[in-house]
């Protein structure tokens, strides 16, 4: 028969049975560096990725007057806005099983623009309304085309703005038409 010999690493090294008693020294600073070279990673990489999506590359010559621009034009396509509430509307959606409650307003450019679309509001929702009684809540549901419904309701509006000589500077004073509340049920 052969011998088994144990050995204990954290008593020295040393083989056999009663090679010493409370070990365990050892398995225990491996495990804290372990942890501790785990834990530097995952706060490097938190670092980085903060970094990155938050746009830490702005130090760099010439990307920083980029990505400030696209920002600001992006997030606030205008200096002083002019808002018109074109209302609530509560519709039975297309497919017949659902409705709609959303509220709705234009981002408008021009004050006198603003002044313009007030005097024809019963022109402006009956195009909000027909848009909205044409969609389905599946199509409500999706992301793209809620933003193509935005993009129609736009051209509809844009459609009754005068293409002569008007009373504003900007030809195309409706920047954005903004959805305020949604719920479909």
């Amino acid at each position: 028969m052969t011998e088994v010999n144990e050995v204990n690493l954290s008593s020295g090294g040393g083989m056999g049975e009663d090679a010493g008693g409370g070990g365990g020294g050892g398995g225990k600073l491996i495990k804290t560096i372990i942890i501790a070279v785990v834990a530097l990673v995952v706060i490097a990489g938190s670092a980085v990725a903060v970094w990155f999506f938050l746009g830490g590359d702005e130090d760099q010559p010439g990307v920083a007057s980029q990505k400030g621009s696209t920002a600001i034009t992006e997030e606030n396509p205008l200096e002083d806005p002019v808002f018109l509430s074109i209302g609530t509307y509560i519709v039975n959606l297309a497919d017949g099983r659902r409705y709609l409650k959303t509220n709705l307003e234009l981002m408008l450019s021009e004050e006198t623009a603003k002044a313009y679309l007030e005097k024809r509001i019963a022109l402006v929702k009956d195009i909000v309304l027909a848009e909205l009684q044409a969609l389905s809540s599946e199509q409500l549901r999706d992301p793209l085309e809620r933003k193509q419904l935005k993009l129609r309701l736009l051209g509809g509006i844009e459609s009754l703005l005068p293409n002569g000589d008007t009373d504003w500077d900007d030809k195309r004073p409706i920047k954005e038409v903004l959805i305020t509340e949604f719920y479909l049920q």
